[in-house]
């Protein structure tokens, strides 16, 4: 049965991971984006006031990932408080809500819908309240936006130092391990000695951050840091429809292990999931994330033998 093309029967289409938006759905979307934006916000100002309604449609409701997308997409500033609302929902039940959008890929979505006033983003990576991998999220954003000018490489090594230094619990947590990769990417040379402390109190895990490997980094030149910024962070959504893919359509076969799946053009895929599992598989980063004795990615075999990926054991166990 064919969808109709109206920006309310588009809207109420996409509900149900049963009948996901195609790449048609997402065109006629943005061709009607004027009529479809108070339809995604109110999406989003739902979720963001009580995931509990969210929560109540079941795990095969989508229309609130798909909204967030398309208002990343759209670049609309009117998501970005209310994304910083939805975020600040202390627990885990949004990041559950999201499929692992959020542990994946908020950073670009905030980055997306930022509107010039980085406290919001702040508060949320200073609460000790909140989940670490949205405060970890809430952090990435600021390498978005360094990616897309909008903030100078100065601007974030003088918040990770205030982080670093007075702004942040000091006991071990993923937010500490964050910095400690965003620092090693943009070049840790300002922040040797907040570093080091963090080391030697042992509030980076070893496997992110060590003297040894923070001194080879020293060593090196310091890089060209503006022509490094594709292979280390990823921009703002640009294409929902091609990014959620992989997430809308899990049985679609060639998504299915093997050459087709692997040469599929979807950011940070998880080539091991079971296909059908429903979690997004974008990062800010397009490789790895992790600096030791050689680099580790978030979907490789996790460093300690336990079989799992990366990602959901020592990486997570924060």
């Amino acid at each position: 049965m064919k969808k109709p093309h109206s920006a309310q029967g588009l809207f109420d289409g996409m509900a149900l991971i049963s009948s996901p938006p195609s790449q048609e759905d997402f065109d006629l979307m943005e061709a009607q984006k004027e009529a479809m934006l108070p339809l995604l916000l109110q999406e989003l100002r739902t979720f963001a006031a009580s995931p509990e309604v969210i929560q109540k449609k079941g795990e095969t409701y989508i229309r609130h990932v798909v909204s967030i997308f398309m208002l990343a997409y759209f670049r609309n500033k009117d998501a970005y408080p209310l994304l910083i609302q939805l975020v600040s929902h202390p627990g885990n039940q949004v990041l559950g809500l999201t499929g692992e959008v959020f542990s994946e890929a908020l950073g670009r979505i905030l980055a997306s819908v930022y509107d010039g006033d980085l406290e919001p983003i702040k508060k949320v990576v200073e609460n000790s309240r909140l989940n670490p991998w949205i405060r970890s999220g809430a952090l990435d954003s600021l390498m978005v936006l360094w990616k897309e000018g909008l903030l100078l490489r100065s601007e974030v090594i003088a918040y990770l130092q205030q982080l670093m230094q007075n702004k942040l619990e000091r006991h071990p947590g993923y937010v500490w391990d964050a910095i400690a990769l965003i620092a090693y990417d943009i070049h840790p040379a300002e922040l040797n000695e907040s570093l080091s402390k963090a080391i030697d109190d042992k509030l980076i895990e070893p496997v992110v951050l060590t003297h040894a490997s923070l001194a080879l980094c020293l060593k090196e030149p310091f890089p060209q840091v503006g022509e490094q910024k594709e292979p280390l962070v990823g921009g703002v959504i640009k294409s929902p429809g091609q990014e959620l893919a992989w997430w809308l359509y899990p049985d679609r076969k060639t998504l299915q292990k093997g050459e087709d799946y692997a040469a599929l053009d979807v950011p940070i895929v998880d080539k091991e999931v079971i296909p059908g599992e429903r979690i997004t598989p974008m990062g800010w980063r397009s490789n790895t994330v992790v600096h030791y004795e050689k680099k580790i990615g978030r979907n490789a075999p996790c460093i300690c033998g336990s079989g799992k990926k990366y990602k959901r054991c020592c990486l997570r166990k924060n």
